[in-house]
């Protein structure tokens, strides 16, 4: 509300440049209730990658993941989110991962490339991974698709645009086995700030927030053929409320998935997916808004895609090797041995 009446104040003093940044501050991330400056998404449960670079090789073979989600569906110009990531393991312990994502909120832009390693250590009954990744953001402004309330009003510029680049890191860990996973991560840790409208004699700053990301889920068989994984999702943002999410999916003979999500004091989300032969599975939920948004959207809907690819870990090149581990008397230490 604070930010809502400093856009307002702005508005009546005509200062086009500061009203901008104001909105990009509220809008510039999908879930402007808490005006977060990344996207939201109800697969990340699926998609976990978009967050946690620690990801990148933990599941038993290789896969790409499409990941569409339309938000707030009957607002105009309502955020759209598009990702198409890629993960795997390139040997024992060394996994890579790497995504693009656009995000699109009217006037205002994101695209996103982002490339993780992760460093896998086995510890007999558990797997500890941790991951680094880079990003490059470009953000953008397009004043030719903003409506103004007084048309022909000289003191807003609507072919005001740019576009900037910039570049942060991003860390996490994950604790995995077959049964359960919890992880913990952090994107925007260098806090860059972005630089906008400098061809206009004035230098905007759009400060980045860490964003922080814990999960947890537990993975277990009841009656016959079926398969349920109760899991959670913690986000926070400095300066902003905690969101939580709550999922629970059940999976019927591991084709067939269905599952409800609560996003505390935002959303009921509702799963549903299926397996298509061994290589790929499509998912969509529905989300059903429950806070004050209720009364101007009919809903979000989100579509995802995953195809698994050949598993190159078990092909003769020059990345395949076992890890043994030696004495070595001479230096007194544990040598690798390729």
């Amino acid at each position: 509300m604070k930010k809502l009446n400093r856009i307002i104040d702005n508005l009546r003093n005509n200062d086009l440049h500061k009203t901008i940044l104001l909105i990009i501050l509220c809008m510039s991330g999908i879930t402007a209730v808490h005006s977060q400056q990344l996207p939201q998404f109800s697969q990340r449960m699926v998609d976990v990658l978009l967050y946690n670079p620690a990801y990148a090789g933990t599941k038993g073979h290789p896969e790409a993941i499409l990941h569409y989600r339309n938000q707030w569906l009957g607002f105009n110009n309502s955020p759209v989110t598009q990702s198409i990531s890629i993960h795997g393991k390139i040997n024992r312990i060394m996994g890579i991962g790497a995504f693009v994502m656009k995000d699109q909120t009217g006037p205002f832009s994101n695209f996103c490339m982002n490339l993780s390693y992760a460093h896998h250590i086995d510890l007999n009954k558990v797997a500890l991974v941790m991951g680094i990744g880079g990003t490059f953001v470009r953000y953008s402004v397009d004043g030719s698709k903003m409506t103004i309330h007084e048309q022909g009003d000289n003191a807003i510029q609507l072919n005001m645009t740019d576009k900037v680049w910039n570049s942060d890191i991003s860390f996490g860990t994950y604790l995995y086995n077959e049964h359960f996973y919890l992880g913990l991560s952090s994107l925007q840790l260098l806090q860059s700030k972005v630089k906008i409208f400098v061809n206009y004699n004035k230098d905007g700053l759009l400060p980045l927030s860490r964003h922080y990301y814990a999960t947890g889920g537990y993975i277990f068989s009841f009656l016959q053929n079926y398969t349920a994984e109760p899991s959670f999702l913690i986000s926070k943002t400095l300066g902003n409320p905690m969101e939580l999410d709550l999922n629970m999916n059940v999976q019927y003979l591991q084709k067939f998935m269905t599952g409800i999500s609560y996003r505390l004091k935002d959303a009921i989300i509702i799963l549903l997916g299926a397996k298509i032969n061994e290589k790929y599975k499509v998912a969509y939920s529905y989300d059903v808004v429950i806070s004050n948004l209720k009364n101007y959207n009919s809903g979000s809907h989100e579509l995802i895609f995953t195809i698994s690819l050949p598993d190159i870990t078990n092909r003769r090149s020059r990345w395949h090797h076992e890890y043994k581990y030696d004495f070595n008397p001479k230096t007194n230490k544990w040598r690798e041995r390729w």
